[in-house]
């Protein structure tokens, strides 16, 4: 990590055309290009149905324990106020503005001004980043509070005493927690940054973990605590932290080459149809009949270990596919097309082919720190671990492009590093020479 800087005069005239041209292109793509209110289908009919359940005061059940009550709540209390959707377009175009300067908070603290500039620069162009923000998905709230989570981490980590470090910990945990409630593949990657956070302070000789750790958890704890009493209560009686769709994704993630899943549930007559969109890009094409609810947690962990048990070598085979559909995936879904191109694909080529290469090439040039686990080296650190954490989320459930992309923006600034220190020796040093700010840090 880095100190602050100035600015210079071009790189504030290049983070205030960010800053302009950007809000004004999301503007746009959520106005004309990609209204919200014209792509209710699928998922995004689920969500909008929720809502407008909500909204008439119809009682919870148990199909609703599937899904993370964050987004429904959300897009309900938009909807309240306004039917026709322009205060959802207003709250979607602000969370995608938030995402941004999440972003450039982080780079511009982890790597300073040259990396900022760049990284607010793709960031501001980077579609997956905002294409969320014009359907009715959790992805695009979910995306701002993750990267604030990180934000408020960082700041936590930087306090200078104690009592500022609890703060901005519970402030981190819980802005965590409100991302949990919207989309549960935060969990692990937030497990996955705690554990090496602790470690780094463990090897530096640094203290303020338990500081950390509890006012992390104190966070988590005001959020999830509730979430889990509803949960539990939806699924009568059968615990779950966020959601019961967990298990069902697990089962999808492990039952071979299969496409289509449904779910009867006879006593209720409910039935649900499921399909990865990852599933149909590698030719799957057959159906899996199951004769209990998505939601039923017990019979979907009963089946996924009876073929688990039949076949180790396709689950073990599935999960590594599962973690390559995250990365190598051909397009994301719903897909942006645009004047009959597809945008998506272009734009997962450019994450494929360019970010991602550019991102691992710093992280093996930095290898070495990174295992010793050096002052500088947690700069790399908390933008790798959330990317750890989603991999083993995938592995153990079910990975597809979508998930992926609120993490985008860690690969992101990495990227930026790497491709500023190729061409700049004195880059290739950043964080090196330049004593850390105070963290909780003190020996």
């Amino acid at each position: 990590m880095v100190t602050h800087a100035p600015l210079s005069r071009l790189q504030r005239g290049i983070v205030w055309a960010c800053w302009l041209g950007g809000g004004l292109l999301r503007l746009i793509y959520l106005l004309a290009v990609h209204p919200p209110q014209r792509h209710i289908y699928s998922d995004m009919a689920g969500y909008v149905h929720r809502a407008r359940a909500l909204l008439d005061g119809h009682a919870e059940g148990i199909a609703d324990s599937l899904y993370p009550p964050g987004a429904s709540y959300l897009f309900a209390a938009l909807l309240k106020y306004d039917l026709d959707g322009g205060l959802f377009i207003v709250a979607q175009w602000l969370l995608s503005l938030g995402t941004m300067a999440g972003l450039w908070l982080l780079a511009h603290r982890l790597y300073g001004n040259r990396v900022a500039v760049l990284s607010l620069a793709i960031v501001t162009l980077y579609l997956p980043l905002f294409h969320y923000a014009g359907l009715f998905l959790a992805e695009n709230p979910f995306t701002c509070a993750l990267v604030w989570a990180y934000v408020l981490l960082l700041r936590a980590i930087d306090a200078p005493v104690p009592a500022s470090t609890a703060l901005w910990a519970l402030a981190a945990g819980l802005v965590a927690g409100l991302a949990a409630a919207l989309k549960s593949t935060i969990l692990l990657p937030v497990a996955v940054t705690g554990v090496l956070v602790l470690l780094w302070l463990r090897a530096r000789h640094r203290r303020g973990a338990l500081t950390l750790v509890f006012g992390v958890g104190l966070g988590l704890a005001t959020v999830l605590l509730p979430l889990a009493s509803r949960c539990t209560r939806l699924a009568e009686g059968h615990f779950c932290l966020i959601s019961t769709n967990t298990a069902m994704n697990a089962l999808m993630g492990h039952a071979g080459a299969k496409s289509e899943f449904r779910w009867f549930d006879g006593p209720r007559q409910m039935t649900f149809s499921f399909t990865s969109p990852s599933a149909p890009l590698r030719g799957y094409s057959e159906r899996v009949d199951l004769p209990f609810g998505a939601y039923d947690v017990p019979a979907n962990l009963d089946e996924l270990h009876r073929r688990i048990a039949a076949d180790p070598r396709m689950a073990l085979d599935s999960s590594l596919r599962n973690v390559a559909d995250l990365f190598v995936g051909r397009d994301f879904w719903p897909a942006a097309h645009y004047r009959k191109r597809d945008w998506a694909r272009a734009f997962q080529h450019l994450y494929k082919w360019v970010l991602l290469p550019l991102a691992l090439l710093w992280l093996l040039w930095r290898a070495p720190r990174l295992l010793r686990l050096t002052d500088d080296s947690l700069s790399e650190w908390l933008l790798l671990t959330p990317m750890l954490g989603l991999i083993a989320t995938a592995f153990i459930a079910l990975g597809e492009v979508r998930f992926r992309i609120p993490f985008d923006g860690f690969v992101i600034i990495l990227a930026a590093q790497a491709l500023l220190a190729l061409f700049d020796r004195h880059q290739r040093r950043v964080g090196l020479a330049a004593a850390p700010r105070p963290v909780i840090a003190r020996p």
